[in-house]
């Protein structure tokens, strides 16, 4: 990377750097758009900037799958995305209930999960809050037949603020 490079304005809305996002990427092994607007607010005015997020991802690690295409699982991100939903719905979402919790179900890709969590317990390290992560990750592989990892966007963003 040079220093022009470094010093390019990616994102105009938050005066986001190229060198910025590429930190950010390399601190937090960001893999998708989503999780570098998460750390670093690029991308999240007026979104005309994440085709060249996007190109940085890329750079670095290699061109994403197309998002129809099945993966190594057999599965597309869009055929995990459904049976993750009705996972949720049929297995996990009771327990959420009852423990006052919700969960936004951002995007599926390959074997990551992107999701946001509201209620009690969020963001802290309570037992009850990480054993229903757990059991929800294990729902999740093992209705794609992979191990899926889960991407907490919110923790993700409360990294970014100072």
């Amino acid at each position: 990377m040079t220093a022009t490079s470094e010093n390019s304005l990616v994102c105009r809305c938050y005066r986001v750097s190229e060198g910025a996002i590429r930190r950010a990427i390399s601190e937090h092994q960001l893999r998708q758009v989503e999780e570098v607007t998460a750390v670093t607010r690029a991308g999240g005015g007026c979104s005309s900037c994440w085709d060249d997020i996007q190109a940085i991802l890329s750079s670095v690690w290699g061109r994403p799958l197309p998002r129809d295409v099945p993966d190594g699982s057999g599965l597309s991100s869009a055929q995990k995305r459904a049976r993750i939903v009705r996972t949720l719905e049929e297995d996990v979402q009771g327990l959420f209930d009852r423990n006052g919790l919700q969960m936004q179900l951002v995007d599926v890709a390959g074997d990551r999960v992107l999701a946001r969590f509201y209620g009690p317990g969020v963001g802290t390290p309570a037992a009850s809050f990480l054993s229903l992560k757990k059991y929800l990750v294990r729902k999740m592989s093992d209705a794609c037949g992979q191990k899926m990892q889960l991407i907490e966007l919110n923790v993700l963003e409360s990294l970014s603020t100072p």
